[in-house]
């Protein structure tokens, strides 16, 4: 009997052996083909891993963050709950961690940015794991940033330069949230160290170049542009890039057709500068030909864009087309451009002869911003041609 039993815990030893191996196959499978972003290669391996060990914390964190690539968020926060308890024990606690920064994107990546924000604090009052702390931060900066929370961003990203060193992108970011708050030195001593640090990369300068321009130092501005004209081409993105910096020294001749060069060679983006080139040339129908070209194409959908078509709409006499455009931009929208596309609403309403809906959206901006002067103009007509 005692030799029957001792074979039957061998053969239990062995099962769960090779239902081990069998799951840190798949697991490694998944994470190979995770980093290859193949997610439903990567969440099909974690599935499997799991069926064949579901005690492993890192097989769920696998598979929550496969299921955000194939954005399936819901099903991702599910995976990262079942990872999360309640127990000081030291491996708990960094998998809590990790669980709470998976949540965190997922949130972010269902524009959630309050909850976001929520899970990355969570995450970061675990004291372990304290490396991973620079990125649950960098992820809590780009929340800030997204909803217009400049200052609290820029505490952020001085948080992380502060423990981690200086970093060329956090450095980048933090120029941009000290120009969103006014703090024009700051943001150009940033956008200095972004630079030496990373001379050949064309943003840091086209960052440094709107930053002069609203501070009115338009030679200073060129002078940035002619720095990264300078920049030696070695890649298609080089190319891009340069045709970038080409349009806004303005010549557009020139820009042209580098840019349809680049948008042939997967940069969508490109056709939105074309777009911007015609519309300066106020050809507004071709204009906004190229900006929907630029969203049928892949192009990120951003306010500014929806912005431009609705403002081609406008110019070319098509006041009821460009509703649409700046109610789905203003669904995105923070801040300056806001307030641009508050505006462009107003004007649309009101040349459609809509005036009570053009008065009730005066009215919401003037709550809103109200020390505009020329809106308080703009109230008064309104009220007399109702």
């Amino acid at each position: 009997m005692k030799k029957l039993a001792w074979i039957g815990i061998v053969f239990s030893i062995i099962l769960l052996l090779s239902s081990c191996s069998a799951a840190g196959g798949y697991y490694s499978s998944g994470k190979k083909c995770f980093l290859s972003r193949n997610y439903n290669e990567a969440a099909k391996n974690f599935s499997l891993a799991i069926e064949e060990n579901p005690n492993c914390a890192d097989y769920y964190l696998g598979y929550g963050m496969a299921l955000i690539g194939l954005e399936q968020y819901d099903k991702a926060i599910e995976q990262f709950d079942r990872v999360i308890m309640d127990k000081k024990i030291v491996m708990v606690q960094k998998n809590n961690k990790k669980a709470l920064r998976g949540k965190g994107i997922a949130y972010l990546s269902m524009e959630d940015y309050d909850e976001a924000i929520n899970q990355f604090d969570k995450a970061l009052e675990i004291n372990v794991l304290s490396d991973l702390d620079m990125d649950i931060l960098y992820y809590k900066g780009k929340v800030l940033m997204t909803i217009g929370a400049f200052r609290e961003a820029q505490e952020t990203y001085t948080r992380i330069i502060d423990r981690f060193g200086e970093d060329v992108q956090v450095l980048a970011n933090r120029a941009y949230a000290y120009q969103k708050i006014g703090e024009y030195d700051k943001s150009l001593e940033d956008y200095g160290k972004a630079i030496s640090l990373k001379p050949n990369h064309y943003e840091y300068y086209f960052g440094k170049y709107y930053l002069l321009q609203e501070m009115g130092k338009t030679a200073e501005a060129e002078a940035v542009l002619d720095e990264a004209a300078n920049i030696e081409v070695k890649t298609k993105a080089d190319k891009y890039n340069l045709a970038k910096v080409h349009f806004y020294q303005g010549l557009y001749d020139q820009a042209f057709p580098e840019l349809s060069e680049s948008f042939a060679n997967g940069f969508a983006e490109s056709y939105f500068y074309i777009g911007e080139i015609y519309s300066i040339k106020k050809d507004y129908s071709t204009a906004k030909y190229y900006y929907e070209k630029y969203i049928e194409d892949g192009g990120e959908l951003t306010p500014a864009v929806y912005n431009q078509i609705a403002s081609c709409h406008i110019k070319i006499g098509e006041y009821e087309e460009a509703i649409p455009y700046l109610e789905l931009g203003l669904k995105y929208a923070h801040n300056d451009m806001m307030r641009i596309m508050l505006k462009n609403e107003i004007i649309a309403y009101e040349y459609m002869g809509d005036f009570d809906n053009a008065l009730e959206k005066l009215k919401s901006y003037i709550r809103a911003y109200p020390n505009d002067k020329e809106a308080k103009k703009e109230e008064t007509f309104l009220l007399s041609r109702q």
